[in-house]
């Protein structure tokens, strides 16, 4: 009963303000329009928007092999990064903040302390891991150590999740039509479940055709809504009493049409659909900080681009390739579909890249340029001539300047 209540309570607060149509086939003329494509390049040089780029080579050990890094979460300087071999076996690493190797967070099994199958995590104001399961929330301390679960509705499975400021659990949903099409779920402390945002049954549907990088974000005054397909980023108050459209993606000839869609699609036939179209563009990820956005996008022959948006100048840079010229010196970073930011840290991008990419622009350098960059850049200097290809990847932590 007491569950049913909040419910109410919560579903009442938001109806004034949720969308329940297509967001993805309608731009509202009252919120800010980003034209990813406006001022396209092939390539963009760091120089253009990066501050600076700190390198943070992650350890590595027999124990800890860096597979795909899925989420990764700087906390109480603890990189935390949860990391699969081919979206599959899923473990969670800390490292330190030099990224010296710390341990692991492994609980898989059928205990009450144990994970089936690690989701994705987030972590608390009060630094506790929070870890979806398939239909529970574990939680440990920030050392690894279980503190206590709580289990969830039979049908539930997350796809993401995002700590509020209360230490509530803000979930994005695996299946929203087993929900009455909500998007997300809010977890109090005591497991008790709320549900919220219902963009109707076909853009619910969507949810189902495709898993992307990154739905939520958040800042200090906000958090941020993005779900697979949809042409809109929606702002939540950070008491989640109101929801509005913050940002409309225009990508001008390569947006998708309005495309029917009938309640016995899947994945294979909404693929088939798509196929059919000329090209198209859809957005994989998004980092909001409160100077900039970037938005990470993939075509339809899955080449990907990088896309950023100065709120001061409502400048736009998107490219498809990301050229070093400033620290190793003609070296380039193509951005692919899997290789495409997806973290954060406050304003800072951190965005992972294979040691092969630093190798290839370390060796291709002069011997004179190797001591201007020792010279200029140390840190770097250190990095790039011990790295090996085997190892594991490198965390490139962006600052981005105001551009």
């Amino acid at each position: 009963m007491k569950n049913s209540i909040l419910f109410i309570i919560l579903s009442v607060c938001l109806l004034s303000c949720q969308h329940t149509g297509d967001s993805s086939t309608t731009k509202d003329s009252t919120i800010e329009t980003i034209p990813v494509f406006s001022n396209y390049t092939a390539e963009l040089p760091f120089s253009a928007f990066v501050d600076t780029i700190e390198l943070i080579p992650l350890e590595t050990t027999e124990e800890n092999l860096i597979g795909e890094i899925t989420r990764l979460i700087f906390n109480d300087g603890k990189y935390y990064i949860r990391s699969t071999n081919s979206m599959q076996n899923a473990k969670l690493f800390v490292f330190d903040e030099n990224g010296k190797y710390l341990q692991k967070i492994s609980k898989q099994g059928g205990g009450p302390e144990e994970y089936i199958e690690f989701k994705d995590f987030t972590m608390t104001n009060d630094n506790q891991v929070v870890i979806a399961d398939y239909q529970k929330l574990l939680y440990f301390d920030s050392d690894g150590n279980f503190s206590h679960s709580n289990k969830i509705n039979q049908s539930f499975s997350a796809t993401e999740l995002l700590a509020t400021k209360e230490n509530d659990i803000l979930v994005f949903l695996t299946l929203p039509n087993l929900f009455q099409n909500y998007l997300i779920s809010k977890i109090d402390k005591e497991g008790n479940q709320n549900f919220f945002f219902n963009p109707g049954e076909k853009e619910a549907l969507k949810c189902n055709f495709r898993t992307i990088w990154r739905a939520f974000g958040a800042t200090d005054s906000s958090y941020y809504l993005a779900y697979p397909f949809c042409d809109t980023i929606y702002s939540i108050s950070s008491d989640l009493k109101k929801i509005t459209r913050a940002y409309y993606i225009d990508y001008g000839d390569k947006k998708i049409p309005n495309i029917p869609i009938d309640s016995k699609d899947d994945c294979l036939s909404w693929q088939k659909k798509l196929n059919r179209l000329d090209d198209y563009a859809e957005r994989v990820s998004t980092g909001i900080s409160d100077n900039f956005l970037y938005i990470g996008i993939i075509d339809k022959a899955r080449k990907g681009y990088l896309s950023l948006y100065s709120k001061r100048s409502k400048k736009i840079l998107t490219a498809k390739k990301l050229v070093d010229d400033m620290y190793l010196k003609g070296n380039i970073i193509p951005v692919t579909a899997k290789r495409i930011p997806h973290n954060m840290d406050g304003n800072d991008i951190i965005w992972e890249i294979e040691p092969n990419i630093l190798l290839d622009g370390y060796q291709q350098l002069s011997t004179a340029e190797r001591e201007v960059l020792k010279q200029k850049y140390p840190a770097w200097y250190k990095v790039c001539s011990s790295l090996k290809e085997d190892d594991n990847p490198i965390l490139l932590r962006i600052k981005v300047k105001d551009f």
